[in-house]
């Protein structure tokens, strides 16, 4: 007898359920497309300038590294996008890269 007691109890319960409350629409929110950069900053133009110079006099030295062409280009793929950070961070990189390359040159030769 409990347990068609229970039974009732829960088909009357659900029956006398409140309705849930009803949702009013939302208005759809526009998301606008970030501003892309149409040039790189001026510190960023300036050191790819002086990393282009940089391994011009590398090469003109015989001492270009290809780690420091390598990073040149990845500069320069990043001036097109207008990508100033990270053509900053790849333009430093070529002229540390160029003046350790450089001041090797100074060094006398190793023999093994």
């Amino acid at each position: 007898m409990a347990v068609a007691t229970m039974g009732w109890l829960g088909f009357v319960g659900g029956c006398v359920a409140p309705e849930p409350p009803k949702a009013e629409p939302v208005a759809p929110v526009v998301v606008a497309p970030a501003a892309k950069p149409t040039a790189l900053t001026a510190e960023a133009e300036s050191t790819l300038k002086a990393a282009e110079q940089s391994v011009i006099e590398a090469r003109v030295k015989r001492a270009l590294w290809t780690a420091a062409v390598e990073h040149l280009t990845k500069a320069r793929a990043a001036a097109q996008v207008f990508d100033s950070t990270a053509t900053l961070e790849h333009a430093k990189e070529v002229v540390a890269l160029c003046a350790l390359s450089i001041q090797q040159t100074a060094l006398p030769p190793v023999k093994w």
